[in-house]
């Protein structure tokens, strides 16, 4: 994000943000560990900055379309002028706090599916004999690992940028990683390293755990994907044909439901609510896969 959009939010609520920064400190991990690369105190700015802006603009919005565009009753102007503004800007702010636990998760997926691979070619790389840092320094090549290569260049610019031995490192990866696996991982490494072990028997034993771990995962994605298969026919197949069914033959009789005809309410069901809950299930799939 531009460094001017930052330095605004922070001129202009910066102090504000100082008297509540405590409230927002459990944030804090989040940040750190979604590798935002954003202080707390800016951040919390932006937040503030973009809710105001959000309520500012809905405000105004909808002073100028009920003003000047579309006619409505009083009460209802004044409850949309009112209650509208503080609607929109409070999603502002609910997305913007969860955005970086988002982003963690997103994190944690992507270096817990990755590991098992990364993991492997790791092992092979520490057989060849080289140092380990320039095994991290080979993986932040390879954009597949996803995450995994990122923090391979965050362990590479401490190394190179900050001077610290491969070791510290290695801790200072582990702290920032939200993966529990790869965190065990990096201070199994430091741990070997620092006994002086054998590495490439650390990692061979890692991948072959890795790779195990992912096989159990992935089937008992697949168990529970065959469990979704069915609530998806029952409830957005077959139950939505015996509706249809049913209404077709309400339609002979004639009268209305809910104030709907029969026709109006078949038109309903088949471009509205069957278009909305599978749109509805597959972003549930979406989310729930392993892999996202």
């Amino acid at each position: 994000m531009p460094s001017f959009y930052r330095k605004l939010s922070t001129l202009l609520f910066g102090r504000i943000v100082d008297e509540s920064l405590e409230s927002f400190k459990p944030l804090e991990p989040h940040l750190r560990n979604s590798n935002m690369k954003i202080l707390l105190k800016t951040w919390v700015s932006m937040i503030f900055f973009n809710t105001v802006m959000s309520f500012i603009v809905s405000f105004v919005s909808i002073y100028v379309i009920f003003s000047f565009f579309i006619e409505v009753e009083f009460y209802i102007y004044i409850f949309s002028v009112i209650f509208m503004p503080i609607f929109v800007s409070s999603i502002v702010f609910i997305v913007m706090y969860l955005y970086p636990v988002q982003r963690e998760n997103s994190r944690q997926k992507s270096i817990e599916n990755n590991l098992p691979f990364a993991m492997t070619h790791m092992a092979a790389i520490a057989s060849s004999g080289i140092p380990t840092e320039f095994m991290f320094e080979l993986l932040t090549g390879f954009k597949e690992y996803g995450e995994i290569s990122e923090d391979s260049k965050l362990i590479m610019r401490n190394i190179k940028t900050f001077g610290m031995s491969s070791v510290d490192a290695l801790k200072d990866a582990a702290e920032r990683t939200p993966s529990k696996d790869f965190r065990q991982v990096l201070l199994g490494i430091v741990s070997t390293i620092e006994s002086g072990g054998n590495i490439i028997e650390f990692l061979n034993k890692m991948s072959e755990k890795a790779l195990f771990d992912y096989r159990i995962k992935r089937e008992k994605y697949l168990k529970t994907l065959s469990t979704y298969a069915d609530i998806y026919t029952a409830l957005l197949v077959a139950a939505p044909l015996m509706m249809l069914s049913l209404l077709a033959t309400m339609s002979i009789i004639g009268g209305s439901i809910m104030g709907l005809t029969i026709e109006a309410l078949m038109l309903l069901i088949t471009w509205v609510l069957l278009p909305v809950l599978n749109i509805g299930f597959l972003i549930f799939i979406h989310v729930t896969y392993p892999g996202v």
